[in-house]
């Protein structure tokens, strides 16, 4: 194999190796704001049944 032929399979193996890095970063900040959504939708749902929780008892006590 010549010089050339070596540089240029480097080159490759090192362009294949840039192309799946940006695949990564994506998925890897993908998953992270999936995980983030996923934790701000619960909190909704905690803050949501709080408020049910006080407007039962409101309901069940005019004085409150």
């Amino acid at each position: 194999m010549s010089t050339f032929e070596r540089l240029m399979i480097n080159r490759m193996g090192t362009f294949a190796e840039n192309q799946r890095n940006p695949h990564y970063l994506c998925e890897s900040r993908f998953n992270h704001m999936d995980s983030r959504f996923s934790t701000l939708d619960e909190q909704i749902e905690e803050v949501k049944n709080q408020i049910m929780e006080l407007q039962s008892e409101k309901e069940n006590n005019p004085s409150f």
